[in-house]
């Protein structure tokens, strides 16, 4: 009577298999990470390039206090931009921990990421 096919996993929609999904889920989130780190470098070395330059010149163009300012808001956008590429970033890890955990996949990259990373710097 009805044509209304049952609702299918992301997976299933796609064509993928769980393994095949996990994989090109972790290398988004390399990609993601790569971009975060490359915007951020970016913005934070034009905050301090404007602050370094506004203290190397005598008789600077503006007032000292305008391209401190402005060197300042550069930094707490880029660490704003930052925060919001970290939470995605931490949303993608999740998920691949959750399939993990939850046996969907045979491997287990994000959770001996996780171990190598508390036992290097939790010393």
């Amino acid at each position: 009577m009805s044509n209304i096919e049952p609702l299918k996993s992301p997976a299933d929609q796609i064509g993928l298999s769980n393994d095949e999904l996990y994989l090109k889920l972790w290398e988004r989130e390399q990609e993601h990470t790569k971009t975060r780190w490359n915007v951020t470098t970016f913005f934070f070395s034009i905050s301090f390039a404007i602050f370094g330059f506004s203290l190397q010149t005598k008789n600077p163009p503006v007032p000292p206090i305008i391209s401190h300012s402005v060197a300042l808001a550069i930094y707490w956008f880029t660490f704003v931009l930052f925060w919001r590429f970290n939470s995605f970033t931490n949303c993608l890890r999740e998920y691949l921990r959750e399939m993990e955990v939850s046996g969907q996949v045979k491997m287990n990259i994000q959770t001996r990421a996780n171990k190598a990373m508390k036992g290097q710097y939790g010393k």
